[in-house]
C-alpha cells in the first residue's frame, strides 16, 4: 500500500514546477505508476527497440480492459504521439495528464493508445539551449535522435529503429484518430494553438465531407469556448504573414501524411514557442481533450466512414500523388500583431523585424488551402520484387504488407521502370541524397524471376503506402530515397578494337538499325565526329547491350 501512494505521488513531485517537463527515465515511471494504480483498464507496453537502445513504450487504456489491439472489435482508436521533436514538450506533459484523467474515468468503446516519447535518443540528449527561441521549458530534448536522425521525416524511408517500430505499433492498432503532438517555430501572433488537420482531397469522399463539415468546425469552435482560439499552423509565405498562410502539404515521411496512407486522420498540434510553457501544455491539453469529445460523441460515424475507406483503398485502381497547393485562397480571420521592420537590431546595426504585442490586430489574409495531385498511377495487378532488396522487404514487414513468395522459378512478362534522367542534392538530407527531377519510361519485358522472390497482390489496405514508394517519381518514393541506386549503372561494356567489327556486322545485318545510324549522323554533326558515340549508338540498340542498366527491380504484372 505505501509502494502505490508513492507511485501515486512521483507525478505530482515531477511536475510541480509549471516550467518543467519530466525526462525520459521520469516520464516511464510516471506511466509505470497509472499502470501500477489501474491495472484492469491500462497497460504499459514496451514496442520494440529504437536507435538509442532502449525500447519504445505504448501507453493503452480501454475502459473494458482490452488492452490487445487484436480485441479491439468495435473500439475507436485514438493514437498520441509524443516527443518526435523531445524539445517541443507541451504535448508530453498534455498527454500524462490525459492519461492521467483517462484511467481514471475511462469512456467505453474508445481505446487510447499514447506513446509517452518518441525520440528517446534526443530526450537523453537533454540541454536548456537547442530551441534557441522558445520560452520554456527550462530543460529539454534534443530535435535529433540517437543517430541524429529528424524522426519527422523517417515515416517511409526508415532508416530508424524508432520509425520501424512505431510502424509496427501503428499497424498493429489501426487507429482512426492519431495526433502528433509539436511546438511552433516562426511567427508571433496571438492564439497559443495552431492546427494542421488531415489534408481533404487526398481523403476518401465520406471521410473528406466528415472532416471539412463537421470535424474540422467543431474543433476550432470548441477551442473557442475554451478561450483557445485556434488557428491553422502558420506556414507564411512570405516573413510575416500578413501576406497569407499556406496549409501545409504534409508527405508520406511526415506522421500525418503517411497516417493518410491508410485512411487514418491525423492531426498535428502545434503550440506557440513564445507564450509560457504551461500555457502551451494547457492549450495541447484543451486540443486532445476537445478531439477525445468529438471522437466520443461521433465514434460509430468515424469507425464506419473508416470501413468504407480501408474497402475503397483495398480495391482502388488509380492513386492520385505529388500533391501540391493551387492558387486558389479563401479569406482567414488572423488574430496576429502588428510587424515593424524600423527598429535598428542591436547587433548589426540595420532594420530587423520585431513584433508589436501592444499592437494586436485581427485582420483578413489569404489562405492557400486547395491542394491538388500533380500526378495519378494505375495500380497493376501485382508487384514484383526479387528477394535480394532485403532492405526494401524489411520495411514491407514493418508496414503490415501482405505477399506471397514464388514457389518456383518463373519467367514473366512485366512492366518495368528504366531511369531516363535525375538529378540528386548537393547535399544530404535527413542522410539520403535524394533524387529529383526523376523521369522515367517503362518498358514490357519478360524476365526471370526465382523461388522466393515476392508478389505482392494489390488487392490490401496497403494499397496507397505500395503505391506510393513503388512508383519512381512520387515525392517519398523508395527510389527517390536511395533504396536502388545500385541500378543506376552499367555493370558490362565492349572494347572498341573488338566491338567495331561487329558493329559493322551490326549495321550490314540490320536495315533499321542503319538507317537510324545514318540519320543520327545527318541532324547531330558532332555525333558524326564522335566515333565513340557512334560506336554506342550501335552497341545500346543491339542485343549486346545491358539489358538492366537502369533498370528498377519492381517490378509491375499487369492487369
Amino acid at each position: 500500500m505505501r509502494l502505490l501512494l508513492l507511485l501515486c505521488l512521483i507525478p505530482q513531485l515531477l511536475l510541480a514546477q509549471p516550467n518543467s517537463t519530466p525526462t525520459y527515465y521520469e516520464l516511464i515511471e510516471m506511466y509505470r505508476s497509472l499502470e501500477a494504480a489501474h491495472p484492469e483498464v491500462c497497460k504499459l507496453n514496451e514496442e520494440g527497440l529504437t536507435d538509442s537502445g532502449l525500447p519504445l513504450h505504448a501507453f493503452v487504456i480501454n475502459g473494458s480492459g482490452e488492452l490487445k489491439p487484436e480485441v479491439q472489435g468495435k473500439n475507436l482508436v485514438y493514437f498520441i504521439l509524443n516527443g518526435i521533436h523531445p524539445g517541443e514538450a507541451a504535448g508530453i506533459n498534455a498527454s500524462w495528464a490525459f492519461a492521467k484523467a483517462k484511467t481514471a474515468l475511462p469512456p467505453k468503446g474508445i481505446t487510447y493508445v499514447i506513446i509517452p516519447i518518441y525520440n528517446i535518443g534526443g530526450a537523453l540528449n537533454r540541454n536548456s539551449t537547442t530551441r534557441a527561441n522558445q520560452n520554456g521549458p527550462e530543460s529539454y530534448g534534443f530535435r535529433g535522435n540517437a543517430r541524429n536522425l529528424d524522426l519527422n521525416r523517417d515515416c517511409i524511408k526508415n532508416d530508424s529503429q524508432n520509425a520501424r517500430s512505431l510502424a509496427r505499433i501503428f499497424q498493429a492498432w489501426k487507429p482512426h484518430i492519431f495526433v502528433d503532438t509539436h511546438t511552433s517555430n516562426g511567427a508571433d501572433y496571438q492564439p497559443t494553438m495552431t492546427l494542421i488537420g488531415p489534408m481533404p482531397e487526398r481523403l476518401n469522399p465520406m471521410q473528406r465531407q466528415f472532416v471539412k463539415s463537421e470535424l474540422t468546425p467543431e474543433l476550432y469552435s470548441k477551442m473557442a469556448s475554451r478561450k483557445q482560439e485556434m488557428v491553422p499552423y502558420v506556414n507564411g509565405l512570405k516573413e510575416i504573414p500578413d501576406y497569407g498562410i499556406a496549409a501545409f502539404s504534409d508527405a508520406p515521411r511526415y506522421t500525418t501524411g503517411y497516417a493518410a496512407l491508410f485512411n487514418t486522420l491525423g492531426f498535428v498540434t502545434e503550440a506557440h514557442m513564445l507564450k509560457p510553457f504551461d500555457d502551451r501544455v494547457k492549450a495541447t491539453l484543451d486540443f486532445l481533450e476537445v478531439l477525445d469529445e468529438i471522437v466520443t460523441s461521433k465514434k460509430q460515424l468515424i469507425r464506419s466512414i473508416k470501413v468504407v475507406a480501408d474497402e475503397a483503398t483495398t480495391s482502388m485502381e488509380k492513386y492520385a500523388y505529388n500533391w501540391g497547393l493551387t492558387a486558389e485562397t479563401e479569406a482567414l480571420e488572423f488574430p496576429g500583431y502588428e510587424a515593424d521592420t524600423t527598429v535598428l537590431s542591436l547587433v548589426t546595426g540595420k532594420p530587423t523585424l520585431r513584433y508589436r504585442r501592444d499592437k494586436p490586430f485581427r485582420k483578413q489574409i489569404p489562405y492557400y488551402n486547395q491542394h491538388e495531385a500533380k500526378s495519378e498511377v494505375k495500380l497493376p495487378a501485382a508487384y514484383i520484387l526479387p528477394k535480394a532488396w532485403v532492405e526494401v522487404l524489411e520495411r514491407l514487414d514493418a508496414n503490415s504488407i501482405a505477399y506471397q513468395r514464388l514457389k518456383r522459378d518463373t519467367a514473366l512478362t512485366v512492366t518495368a521502370h528504366v531511369v531516363e534522367n535525375f538529378t540528386s542534392t548537393k547535399r544530404p538530407y535527413e542522410g539520403h541524397f535524394r533524387h529529383t527531377s526523376v523521369e522515367t519510361r517503362e518498358v514490357t519485358q519478360t524476365i526471370q524471376f526465382y523461388a522466393g522472390d515476392l508478389w505482392i497482390p494489390t488487392n490490401q489496405l496497403g494499397n496507397a503506402y505500395l503505391a506510393h514508394v513503388f512508383t519512381p517519381d512520387a515525392e517519398d518514393s523508395f527510389f527517390r530515397w536511395n533504396f536502388f541506386d545500385s541500378c543506376l549503372a552499367q555493370k558490362e561494356y565492349y572494347s572498341e578494337y573488338v566491338f567495331d567489327a561487329t558493329a559493322a556486322e551490326l549495321l550490314d545485318e540490320n536495315m533499321a538499325l542503319r538507317k537510324s545510324f545514318e540519320l543520327k549522323k545527318r541532324e547531330d554533326p558532332s555525333f558524326t565526329d564522335d566515333p565513340r558515340a557512334q560506336l554506342d549508338f550501335i552497341y545500346n540498340l543491339s542485343p549486346y547491350h545491358e539489358v538492366s542498366a537502369y533498370r528498377l527491380p519492381v517490378y509491375r504484372l499487369e492487369r
